[in-house]
């Protein structure tokens, strides 16, 4: 019965760490980002997109970059 339970545990806390590992891999605009991070983009002007990466802005984005919260330019997006 011990190792039935134990076999048990071990199938839950393996599919927890998946859900936890999927979500943090999916999530990279806004999960893993320090509070603040944001993208703008040069033709949707006064908005800002939550997220710490160029993929975060919208997908037809031009003249984009990635802000820190402090309103400093982080990164410089190639499209």
């Amino acid at each position: 019965m011990a190792s039935i339970n134990l076999s048990l545990a071990v199938i839950v806390a393996l599919f927890s760490g998946f859900l936890i590992l999927g979500a943090a891999g999916e999530d990279e605009c806004g999960f893993l980002c320090v509070d603040g991070t944001y993208v703008t983009c040069a033709n949707y002007p006064g908005q800002q997109f939550p997220g710490c990466n160029c993929v975060c802005g919208p997908s037809d984005g031009r003249g984009c970059a990635v802000h820190n919260p402090d309103g400093s330019t982080d990164e410089e997006c190639p499209k």
